[in-house]
């Protein structure tokens, strides 16, 4: 009953707005929104840019994890804007897995740079788990930035969907899977 409740959750990982026109070195933000309808415990992701164009100033937490008062862990990961990547983005609930409204993950403050030109803000390795430590299939919608003066075709979503028997075994997502073990041995702890 479980596993046939996993493989058909639908969950929607989204960068918002998915099409931006910003200035030369103009500051703006992106949200990445999550939407599930099964219940969840934790998210981590990467991010990849072209660091010609733009680079990330800070990432901030949002309050898809934090509903209800729950609390959480939260990485901001590692932002190197030499390579155009922020590695080791995640959030995890401190207790069980729950079904949550659609909300903000985490906002992402960008700078532009003295450049025109096109690049996507890419979500990479994006894994969502339940307290079991499912990876739960995940549906990606990107988003794509035009800097200075160009022109931006609009264009379809681009849309990826991952699920674990899609996702390479990198072993990059293992630190999300370890922390939710953890909470859970915790819980349990608590409960006796």
């Amino acid at each position: 009953m479980l596993l046939a409740g996993t493989a058909s959750a639908e969950i929607a990982v989204t960068l918002s707005p998915s099409q931006l026109q910003v200035e030369e070195n103009e500051e703006f933000t992106l949200d990445i929104m999550i939407e599930s309808d099964a219940n969840v415990s934790g998210a981590e992701m990467q991010l990849a840019y072209d660091p010609t164009l733009v680079e990330v100033v800070s990432i901030t937490e949002g309050n898809f994890f934090k509903q209800g008062g729950e609390s959480t862990i939260f990485s901001k990961g590692t932002i190197d804007n030499e390579l155009g990547t922020v590695t080791n983005i995640y959030s995890v609930i401190m207790g069980d897995d729950t079904m949550l409204d659609r909300d903000v993950f985490a906002t992402i403050k960008l700078q532009a740079k003295d450049n025109s030109g096109i690049t996507g803000l890419e979500m990479k390795n994006v894994v969502i788990t339940n307290s079991a430590g499912d990876k739960l299939p995940v549906t990606i919608i990107n988003s794509e930035i035009a800097v200075g003066d160009v022109e931006m075709e609009t264009q379809e979503i681009d849309m990826e969907t991952t699920s674990e028997e899609e996702s390479p075994k990198t072993g990059q997502n293992g630190a999300i899977i370890a922390i939710v073990a953890m909470c859970c041995v915790y819980i349990l702890r608590t409960k006796q």
